[in-house]
């Protein structure tokens, strides 16, 4: 799309998105999302050589650290987020649009692939040592479920990786408006904070790139749109989110 008529039609969506069903809502998002993926898979093929990186040196860990870990990745995409992380015990992502993506090769991948929401992630309580969320928590429908249902899933003492944009009007595929300064006071009870570093966004919103980029700020000053990067280990004794 173009961008001058994608800046026209973000405010329309976003004043009448109150109105239109949920469901349909819930359709749209899924359809766009695939559509994303496939138009990227048939032009230059889905490629997951920077996860490594993030997941690792990134948040100052190494991958020796996953050795023997199960690790759920949140909105994981087709690209084979995990398929890296060939020592882990599990390594298994969660997204809504799994069923989909069998037509797109991830049948091929050695990670385990559930298609489920993160608002009702279909494992125990505290069974994995590490869940990753990136780009995908501003994708979900309803933020503080999902967060709930992270804290849940994950062990006393267990890492939650985070990349995500904030700051940000609803738009079809990320509905959900999270404000940095509402998300860190939800998650802080919760979690001991190891890092959490505001990045400036490209105007092309690469996620990633603007993470390579390095571009990093003292803060986002009066809600500017912008990303966060942010590294929290669950308190022992953490309680659902409320």
């Amino acid at each position: 799309m173009h961008p001058k008529i994608k800046s026209l039609v973000k405010p329309i969506y976003a004043a009448v998105l109150p109105f239109i069903p949920w469901l349909l809502q819930r359709k749209l998002k899924g359809y766009l999302e695939y559509r994303f993926w496939r138009k990227l898979y048939k032009k230059k093929g889905l490629h997951n050589g920077h996860f490594p990186y993030f997941f690792t040196d990134f948040f100052g860990l190494k991958s020796s650290w996953y050795e023997n870990k199960k690790v759920l990745d949140i909105g994981c995409g087709p690209c084979g987020s995990l398929e890296w992380a060939n020592t882990a015990l599990l390594r298994i992502g969660l997204d809504p649009e799994v069923c989909r993506y069998w037509k797109l090769g991830i049948h091929l991948h050695k990670m385990n692939y559930v298609n489920g929401l993160v608002e009702g992630i279909p494992f125990r309580d505290a069974s994995f040592d590490l869940v990753s969320s990136f780009n995908s928590l501003d994708h979900v429908d309803h933020v503080d479920t999902a967060l709930s249902e992270i804290i849940r899933v994950l062990k006393p003492s267990a890492h939650l990786l985070l990349i995500l944009e904030v700051n940000h009007d609803p738009r079809p595929t990320e509905p959900v408006e999270i404000r940095e300064a509402q998300l860190k006071q939800k998650l802080i009870p919760h979690f001991e904070l190891i890092s959490w570093i505001d990045f400036a966004i490209r105007a092309d919103h690469d996620i990633y790139q603007s993470l390579l980029d390095s571009t990093r700020l003292d803060s986002l000053a009066n809600d500017q749109p912008g990303i966060v990067a942010a590294h929290l280990i669950k308190n022992s004794q953490a309680r659902k989110a409320q």
